[in-house]
């Protein structure tokens, strides 16, 4: 009777009938959950086997992870030291810097003390001899 109903919908109040289940296929699955004992032994399995996998997955990340992190810090720490090196470069630019201006300062008070020499005696050379002139050399002005 069920066969002559395909495909029509059922009267008011009337019960649709529904096949009963194979034998065997839902024997011993709990609740009805359509699952025989060894179907769930290969699911629970593959469960394992998958929980496994990414177990291993996850320890593998893990390690990976540990050792980013320690080339992180590492990183880290070399920057802190180069850090710590151009300070020192840079204060020891600072102190040549001065240097260099007292040596800049003290070559302008050189120059200016030799300035004021030459004005007074007139010449640079007023300090040094002046050359013996041999009589075998003689030139004429003309």
């Amino acid at each position: 009777r069920a066969k002559d109903l395909v495909g029509t919908p059922p009267a008011a109040g009337e019960r649709i009938a529904r096949p009963a289940p194979p034998r065997g296929a839902g024997a011993g699955a709990p609740r009805g959950l359509g699952m025989s004992s060894s179907s769930r032994s290969k699911a629970g399995a593959r469960l394992e086997e998958s929980l496994q996998e990414e177990s291993k997955a996850l320890d593998e990340l893990k390690v990976m992870m540990h050792a980013a992190m320690e080339r992180i810090e590492d990183s880290h720490e070399k920057l802190q030291r180069d850090e710590a090196h151009l300070e020192r470069d840079r204060e020891k630019l600072v102190a040549d810097e001065v240097d260099v201006r007292m040596r800049q300062e003290e070559v302008s008070l050189l120059r200016e003390q030799i300035a004021l020499q030459e004005q007074s005696r007139g010449s640079f050379f007023c300090c040094a001899a002046r050359p013996a002139i041999s009589a075998d050399i003689i030139v004429s002005d003309s």
